[in-house]
């Protein structure tokens, strides 16, 4: 009896880490950066192309003040049980649309001439237990 237990137990665990496997190769097919029981910062340079990003367990600083990106640009991010903040320029105006599941998403940009602001950079959010704060440098 002892060992079909065991047997079961091994089975679990092991479908389980599979799962995770899974899951965590998945993340990083998605998404360019991967942030995992861990903390980091990444500051674009101008000539770099942005990238979509994910923080599990962790914290997370984008900087997009230096960099130049088009009008309609898109970054895709990813937190779960994590902190995230991404800082942009003050002429560019944001426009944050996802999922949202027991997080707190904030929003602390100039609102000054919101409609003369040419560059509209789109935050695609899907955050669980988390926190996001989008704000000017």
């Amino acid at each position: 009896m002892k060992k079909k237990r065991l047997l079961v137990l091994g089975a679990a665990i092991g479908g389980g880490a599979y799962y995770a496997y899974k899951k965590i190769q998945k993340m990083t097919d998605t998404f360019s950066k991967v942030v995992m029981f861990n903390s980091e910062d990444i500051k674009y340079e101008q000539d770099q192309e942005m990238e979509d990003a994910a923080v599990v367990f962790g914290n997370l600083d984008i900087d997009l003040t230096d960099i130049e990106i088009e009008d309609g640009a898109t970054i895709k991010v990813l937190a779960l049980f994590s902190n995230l903040t991404i800082k942009v320029p003050q002429e560019w105006k944001i426009v944050a649309e996802g999922n949202n599941k027991a997080s707190n998403i904030e929003i602390d940009t100039s609102e000054e001439d919101e409609e003369n602001k040419d560059i509209t950079l789109n935050i695609e959010y899907d955050v669980r237990f988390s926190n996001i704060n989008i704000s000017n440098e």
